[in-house]
Parts: C-alpha cells; structure tokens; sequence
C-alpha cells in the first residue's frame, strides 16, 4: 500500500512539473504588451546616459554628460613627481636617467625590464620590429607592394635613438610624435610600464652596441643667436628631427635629401619648382603647399621663428 501511495505522489509531482514547464516555456511567445518585469532593481529608474540629453530638467545645456568640477582631479591622475610622470627634470628638459620609483636599491631589475619586453612586444613591435629595426608588420609593405605607413618607423638601432635622453622617449610614449605620425600611447601603457619599454630599449641598444649608456644620452640645445646662420642651422637640423626624414648623403627617406638641394629644380603637386630661399621657406611654414613627386605629405608644421628659418636654409646651402 505503501508503494503505491509513493508512486501515485511521484506522478503528482512529475505532472505538476511538466505543467510549471509548460507555463513557463510560453515565454517568447509575440505580444504588444511590455514583458512582465519582476525585478525592477535599477534597470528603469530615471537616470541620464552617456551622449543623450538630458529629460530632468536638472541642466540648463540639456547635456545629460557633465564636464568635471573645476579644480577637481580623478583619482590617481594628481602628479606628484614630474620626473616620474612626465619624464622632465627640474629645468623642463627630458631626463637622462630613470626614476626612482622604478628602481629597487638603485638598479633596474632584470624582471622590470622583461615586463617591458613584453609590454613592448605588444604594443611596440607591431612598428618598431622584433629587433627594435623598425621592420614590423604593419610598417611592411601591403599585398599592393607599397608601404602600409607613410611614415617608416625609425631603427632604435639608429645613432639618433641610442644616444636620444629617455625621457625624450618617454614623452613620445606619452604624447605621440610628430603631429600623430605616431599617436599618444598614455591611455594603453601605464606610466610605470612606459619606463619599463624604455628599459627594454635600453638593454637591446646596448647589447648591439657597447657604447650606449643606459643613463645618458644627449639634450640637443639650440644657443640663442641674434643673426642667421649655417651653423644655428646646424643645430636647428639635429634638435628639430629633421635628421629623421631628410638625410645628408642623398638616401631616401620620408623626404627629400638635402644633399644638393639647394639650386636644383623639384617636380611637386604644383608644378616644377626651383629650390629657393621663397620654396623653402614656404616648404616649412606650409609643409603640404608643394609635395615633392615620390614623397607623402606627412611633414608637420614646426613652429620656427623667421631667424630660425633663414639658419635652416643657410645651412642647406652647404650641403652638396
């Protein structure tokens, strides 16, 4: 008798499951009617969402999105150590040496500098190369056979860049360079493992060439001159990167060499033009006035005083 009871209330229960089954597998069934939401929580509350207006009434812009109270920081963006943050000593100039923060009992650390390899081998190399030789994948040439950038990336092998201060990479890091030809890295790198590429670096600058200081490096000043000439524009070509794209002795690179320049004639977007003090000036204050045939218009604007300018030239001049 037993038994029986406890197969006959096994049924029951069986039956009752299939029916809460049933009713509860109506769902998706088509209706005008809103669904039935039994947890409101916060999901319909009034509340204003990013790039949509504002329907409270509370702000007279109507801009549900508010800009932050003035004098008002976000938490962990208040700088407290410009040579950490910024990568600038107490004059402004880039830093020649790593911060301390980085550093346990004065050193950098082997592991500080495989955190770096690896930050750079995401984030670096896809430009800048395997080898730091600025022969990434991106910067290869497409399946059309030209180069997918404009603008090469440069060797870290290059005599410019092993001698460059760290804190000069740093800022190219941090603000990008060369009017976005390589944009700002700050949102994806984090300060201390901005350093810790920059220690990379270092190490494989070094391991090619014995030379290279990992501390060190050379603060390109311009002296401050009253008159023009080829000397300043000496200086200006090496502190202003125009090594970077012009060379001296007649290689292509971004742009035109500068080795025997001055006087000869250029095939541009307008038109043959001879090489002159009006081109040339012109060239710099407004870089994509004339582009040279061959060449990508990618030469930023550099903000040079008419003196500066005229050093430049003078200094081209030279260059045969």
């Amino acid at each position: 008798m037993l038994r029986v009871e406890n197969t006959q209330r096994a049924a029951a229960i069986a039956v009752a499951l299939g029916a809460f089954t049933a009713l509860v597998g109506c769902r998706g069934q088509e209706s005008e009617l809103p669904p039935v939401h039994l947890n409101h929580n916060m999901d319909t509350q009034e509340k204003g969402k990013a790039y949509r207006a504002d329907t409270t009434g509370l702000f007279a812009d109507g801009r549900a999105m508010r800009l932050p109270v003035d004098g008002t920081l976000a938490q962990g963006q208040l700088v407290t150590d410009v040579h950490f943050d910024d990568g600038l000593d107490e004059n402004g100039d880039p830093v020649k040496k790593f911060p301390d923060a980085v550093k346990v009992n004065g050193e950098l650390t082997d592991a500080f500098r495989a955190r770096g390899e690896q930050r750079y081998n995401i984030y670096c190399q896809p430009c800048h190369g395997l080898q730091l030789d600025g022969k990434g994948s991106v910067a290869a040439n497409g399946a059309d056979g030209k180069p997918r950038l404009q603008v090469a990336p440069p060797s870290f092998h290059d005599a410019r860049l092993k001698t460059m201060p760290i804190g000069q990479m740093y800022k190219a890091i941090k603000y990008g360079v060369n009017e976005g030809n390589m944009g700002s890295y700050a949102a994806q790198i984090p300060v201390q493992d901005r350093w810790a590429i920059i220690a990379y670096v270092r190490q494989q600058q070094k391991a090619k060439d014995s030379t290279v200081e990992e501390e060190g490096g050379q603060v390109l000043v311009v002296a401050k001159v009253d008159t023009a000439s080829a000397e300043h524009g000496q200086q200006l070509y090496a502190a202003k990167a125009c090594v970077g794209c012009h060379s001296l002795d007649g290689s292509k690179l971004v742009g035109p060499t500068f080795k025997g320049l001055w006087g000869r004639k250029e095939k541009t977007s307008a038109g043959e033009v001879d090489v002159d003090v009006a081109y040339l000036t012109e060239s710099i204050k407004a870089p994509n006035a004339k582009i040279v045939e061959g060449y990508p218009p990618v030469m930023p604007m550099i903000p040079l005083s008419d003196l500066e300018i005229e050093s430049l030239i003078l200094y081209i001049k030279t260059v045969q």
